[in-house]
């Protein structure tokens, strides 16, 4: 399942902001307009963003995998290839972003109608963490970063937050300028 993963230089935010723009996710913007029209393939879009040296774009691999659940598909082959850093990365923002849809179900529903839910890929094996439906996902999320908080020391619950509430805010502007 797992297509080849092109290799992009880390340094090209365009592209990655622009792949993004054409999965949904259009809160991310730089300075000057960028149009290069070259897709990436989901795999290496996924990879990319999980290596990336700035933090803004390693966090929108959460939005990603709400506004495209179907994206899970590409988790596990890409967590058994990717370097240990990276792949811990994405382990740990699919495994948020698995809670977060859980957590906010009803909301994400009324603006994306139905959608897929994402598989607990590496929540009760590789996090000891509880079950996505435990409190709605809060519990299994709340214990995911503070795990993540304990090893860094940074409030990683802040940042689940604050990506679920861009990617709501995105969601609710569509809605409004769409009717």
């Amino acid at each position: 399942m797992l297509a080849e993963i092109e290799t992009i230089p880390l340094e090209a935010d365009a592209l990655l902001v622009e792949n993004l723009a054409a999965y949904g996710i259009h809160y991310l913007r730089l300075p000057q307009p960028y149009t290069s029209g070259k897709s990436l393939t989901p795999a290496t879009l996924i990879a990319a963003l999980a290596g990336h040296g700035e933090p803004r774009l390693r966090e929108s691999l959460i939005p990603l995998f709400l506004r495209q659940p179907q994206l899970h598909q590409y988790v596990p082959a890409l967590t058994a290839s990717l370097d240990p850093d990276t792949a811990d990365v994405l382990r740990h923002f699919y495994t948020a972003a698995a809670y977060l849809q859980r957590f906010w179900f009803s909301t994400l529903q009324l603006y994306l109608g139905t959608f897929p839910l994402l598989p607990n890929y590496f929540g009760p094996t590789h996090y000891h963490l509880p079950p996505l439906e435990d409190h709605f996902g809060e519990a299994g999320l709340r214990t995911l970063a503070d795990y993540y908080t304990n090893q860094t020391g940074y409030d990683w619950l802040s940042t689940y937050q604050s990506a679920i509430s861009l990617l709501l805010t995105q969601l609710n502007l569509e809605q409004v300028a769409h009717g």
